[in-house]
């Protein structure tokens, strides 16, 4: 923590450059997070992040990092006292994406204005970052960003022509926004977001993670118009669907939940999430199949499909195999093969082994 200015107090990350973050009164000043006795608490924590808090005039701000040498986790959770603008300002480089969580925000970036609403996702690669965001009274805002290293970046190969967009402006006196602004992400993107957040030292997830985000944004989207509250009914309901996976769950439920007719919700969520709401509903019953067979081993293939809602074990072979182009029994060979391989290579590690 870098307290030598007197009017720009920085959270510095070493060997990060410095983040400076302004409340219409100056400088938010922040200090290490205390559990106990901290006002604002995350929804959850990072694993092995360290968490800076404030409690200025201007509100509750909590914002945690996680830092690796090839990119930089911040998971940031805002409570303003008063209708405001923030600033941030980072004075270097920057390389990454933002991912609204919970909320959505009307910023700028180095003079272009953006609304994030609340799932979209805003990649870009600028020589530096002077940013404002228009925040509400009392809401609760959380934002994800990843901060990509541009050389590590340049070896992911990742083989889209999206990507030069992006390329094209690192090292460069450009700022750069992937087609254009915001756009929603996808399931996988979310999804991705999540686990990261679980497992955020998992550098394949990150890879990961990119690739989908890259994926989803250059995918075309539909100009349909759709609120803030539709959003959030959306969000509601696909918490509702991973919650009761294993329910006997119905469309018409689930649009009535939302406030919707049938024909409307499925339209509004496939363009929120890129995926029709049955077909959400077998993508994450198959993550929760996978999910029991790589922790939950004795379990017979029955018992899973039962388990992930599925009527009997033929409808989970079937639906696996038509998401993940993969049998059953391949796929628990391959995940075997692989928590082996991590194993003896743990184990190497430990007796001071492979090189």
């Amino acid at each position: 923590m870098d307290k030598k200015a007197s009017n720009s107090l920085s959270i510095t990350i070493n060997p990060k450059p410095m983040i400076r973050m302004f409340a219409p009164e100056g400088v938010i000043r922040f200090q290490e997070h205390d559990q106990a006795t901290a006002l604002l608490k995350p929804d959850s924590y990072i694993p092995g992040a360290t968490t800076f808090e404030a409690a200025p005039p201007a509100g509750q701000f909590l914002l945690q990092t996680y830092s690796q040498p090839n990119y930089t986790i911040y998971k940031s959770t805002f409570i303003p006292a008063r209708d405001q603008v923030l600033r941030v300002e980072y004075g270097t480089q920057f390389l990454g994406f933002r991912i609204m969580i919970d909320n959505h925000i009307r910023y700028q970036l180095n003079g272009s204005r953006f609304y994030l609403m609340q799932g979209q996702v805003n990649m870009v690669v600028a020589p530096w970052v002077n940013s404002e965001m228009q925040l509400r009274k009392n809401e609760l805002y959380v934002a994800f960003d990843l901060q990509i290293d541009p050389q590590w970046f340049a070896k992911l190969k990742i083989n889209h022509p999206a990507i030069f967009e992006i390329a094209e402006g690192i090292g460069t006196n450009q700022t750069i926004i992937l087609h254009g602004g915001p756009g929603f992400a996808s399931i996988r993107v979310l999804d991705r977001m999540e686990d990261l957040l679980r497992d955020p030292g998992n550098e394949s997830l990150v890879e990961d993670l990119i690739r989908e985000v890259v994926e989803a944004r250059a995918v075309k989207q539909s100009h349909r118009q759709i609120s803030e509250l539709q959003i959030e009914s959306l969000f509601r309901v696909k918490a509702e669907i991973k919650k009761h996976l294993a329910s006997r769950q119905q469309l018409r439920y689930w649009a009535r939940s939302a406030g919707m007719n049938i024909t409307y919700f499925k339209e509004l969520f496939k363009t929120v999430f890129g995926i029709t709401p049955y077909h959400y509903l077998l993508y994450e019953r198959i993550r929760e199949a996978k999910r029991l067979m790589q922790f939950y081993p004795h379990l017979t293939l029955s018992e899973v499909a039962v388990a992930c809602g599925f009527t009997n074990y033929n409808n989970l072979r079937r639906a696996f195999y038509a998401l993940e182009n993969v049998t059953l029994s391949q796929w628990q060979r391959l995940s075997n093969i692989t928590c082996l391989l991590v194993s003896i290579g743990v184990g190497c590690i430990l007796k001071g082994g492979i090189a």
